[in-house]
């Protein structure tokens, strides 16, 4: 589980550590520039990080109940990417086809297609459209990964970008103050590849401790304990 900090600890943790003088506050350039430069490093990093990986701390759910009208549905104010492969009609309980290119998506809407069983989605214009319309109380469930990568506890609630002294990256604070490190030492100018690959091991450690991974198979053999369209053939069994 990571281990959070403030923006400010953070900060002045890494400036602890390349043997630069502690800072007061990084909101303020006139208060001290070394803290606000450092303020706009860890916003970059942060939003770099939230991009390299489906982090599970940034994973949330969202679902749509369609009424027979709609197509397409506003996506969450927080989305950031949708993770791949999570698209289901929960009600009918099969999964959707897509995301479809521009040119499937004019075939299946103007063509002379068969729809069948399965719903198709895009994603255009931040709205996630479905054919063909989702029947009524039919419902639509998907993961994505949330842009909000920073708490502030007096909301309380998250965010999209570090404001306060007192803001805290969701993200482990040693592999934060590792970047900040880094980019701050790149930015002064100074040789900065030792600290650049401290930096890749601690994100590297942080994306292979946080979820824990699969059994990799040596064979070919399909082994999967559970019901799934990989054993049974899709139809109704009522179960």
């Amino acid at each position: 589980m990571a281990v959070r900090a403030s923006v400010l600890t953070i900060v002045n943790q890494a400036l602890q550590e390349i043997g630069l003088p502690q800072v007061e506050t990084t909101i303020s350039p006139f208060d001290d520039q070394t803290g606000f430069q450092t303020l706009g490093l860890v916003n970059a990093l942060g939003t770099q990080l939230v991009k390299v990986h489906d982090w599970q701390f940034l994973e949330k759910s969202q679902q749509y109940i369609g009424d027979g009208i709609a197509s397409e549905f506003d996506l969450p104010a927080d989305f950031g990417r949708i993770v791949n492969q999570t698209q289901w009609t929960s009600t009918n309980r099969r999964p959707m086809f897509g995301p479809m290119s521009p040119q499937g998506w004019s075939w299946v809407k103007n063509g002379i297609v068969s729809v069948g069983v399965y719903y198709r989605y895009r994603i255009l214009d931040n709205k996630f459209q479905v054919f063909p319309i989702p029947a009524l109380n039919e419902k639509i469930d998907f993961y994505y990964i949330s842009r909000n990568w920073v708490f502030d506890p007096d909301l309380p609630g998250y965010k999209d970008k570090l404001t306060k002294d007192n803001d805290e990256p969701v993200f482990d604070n040693f592999m934060m103050c590792a970047g900040v490190k880094y980019k701050l030492w790149a930015a002064k100018g100074m040789e900065a590849a030792e600290l650049g690959r401290e930096f890749e091991y601690m994100v590297t450690a942080e994306k292979g401790q946080t979820q824990g991974a699969p059994v990799i198979s040596l064979n070919r053999q399909w082994d999967y304990l559970y019901i799934s369209g990989q054993n049974v053939p899709d139809g109704s069994w009522n179960v």
